[in-house]
């Protein structure tokens, strides 16, 4: 199998997961009888373990140059870790369990980014083209997930789940080979001193804010056109919409690059980050909502390209998997954990258009910190 074929089925399996897990899971812990907190606390454990496990992860597949072999790992174990949920019910056991799989499934993804974007790097299929599958197959897991659910029940989803997880092992089996162990051994040592560089702390901070700012549209959207009376078809329809704008932006992302740069680029989408949740706490009228959703293009699409092809040009080919996981630790763990948390917390204090008040905030801070990083010379690098 081609290398790029092998990275985009890859994408496609761990998205798939997520396109299962995220709309339909808490719906069997709800039908277990679990109560609200305890469903987001099990909610939060994904984000929790992304913080913790990727970078140890990442450190090793570049210390012994195996990333194939440490992916194939990852995803055969968080098969088996995952397969006990069908033997458990209590919110304890079930937290355990989930903790154990989203440990051995953490490292995974940021590898297979760190080798992805070599691989675009070097002629080959842009990052864009093959990370698209994954937003593709995120949204027909979720769609095709809707009538099994409704016919077998809530319990069905364990089942559908472990078809994107078997997905993953065979990805693994097929993906690039392993690029060898690099001169110089990556130590934590050498990538901890990329991570004291002043502008190395800036991009992860505003990384960190503008997953953070996301936090509230994450959890509460939904909820919040439901509450303003929209019906269940234009919520879906507007989800729909970002998705779709999200794999349009992801295909057109080398241009975009190749005009703005990784910083210009993200300091851009942290200003219409910045805009799209004023709209939505403003207002909830749907022709602004259809624009806010078509900015998703920008403040998830563009900036998580720009982010990932900046990491792995600030880290270097020899800790390449290294610097994917500190990033994905930082913006998917600490960034998700700060705003779905956080907006958790605030929401029985604030109103709900104040929550995506504060979600403008994060993302003008972000902004703040990147527009210094701007005036740099542009990236070559065709991904």
């Amino acid at each position: 199998m081609r290398p790029s074929a092998a990275l985009s089925l890859f994408y496609a399996s761990s998205f798939a997961f997520l396109g299962l897990y995220l709309p339909y899971f808490n719906l069997y812990l709800d039908r277990l009888g679990m109560s609200g907190l305890q469903i987001g606390t099990v909610s939060a454990i994904l984000p929790l373990c992304g913080v913790l496990m990727p970078a140890a992860g990442g450190w090793l597949a570049d210390r012994l140059g195996r990333r194939r072999g440490v992916v194939l790992v990852c995803s055969v174990a968080a098969f088996v870790a995952f397969l006990p949920i069908f033997l458990v019910t209590r919110f304890a056991a079930v937290a355990a369990v989930i903790a154990l799989f989203a440990l051995c499934r953490a490292p995974a993804l940021p590898i297979v980014e760190a080798s992805a974007l070599e691989i675009a790097a070097q002629g080959g299929t842009p990052y864009g083209r093959m990370r698209a599958w994954g937003s593709f197959a995120f949204i027909v897991a979720a769609l095709l997930a809707t009538p099994v659910v409704s016919v077998w029940g809530d319990a069905s989803i364990l089942w559908l789940i472990l078809v994107p997880l078997a997905g993953g092992i065979g990805a693994a089996l097929v993906l690039p080979p392993d690029p060898g162990r690099p001169d110089g051994h990556p130590s934590v040592r050498r990538a901890a001193q990329v991570l004291r560089r002043p502008d190395v702390i800036r991009f992860l901070a505003a990384s960190v804010l503008s997953q953070a700012s996301h936090g509230p549209y994450y959890v509460f959207f939904s909820l919040h056109l439901r509450r303003a009376g929209l019906p269940n078809l234009t919520l879906g329809l507007l989800w729909s919409i970002a998705i779709g704008c999200e794999i349009i932006m992801m295909l057109r992302m080398p241009a975009v690059l190749s005009r703005f740069g990784t910083s210009g680029t993200m300091t851009l989408c942290l200003i219409l980050a910045t805009l799209r949740w004023t709209v939505c706490a403003l207002t909830v009228n749907a022709s602004a909502l259809i624009l806010a959703q078509a900015l998703h293009a920008a403040t998830f699409a563009a900036f998580h390209v720009a982010a990932v092809t900046h990491t792995w040009e600030v880290f270097g080919r020899d800790r390449s998997a290294t610097g994917q996981a500190i990033y994905s630790s930082a913006t998917y763990g600490l960034g998700n954990i700060v705003g779905m948390v956080g907006s958790g917390l605030l929401k029985d204090r604030l109103r709900m258009p104040s929550l995506f008040a504060a979600g403008a905030v994060a993302a003008v801070l972000g902004a703040l910190l990147m527009a210094p990083l701007a005036r740099r010379a542009r990236t070559t690098t065709p991904i």
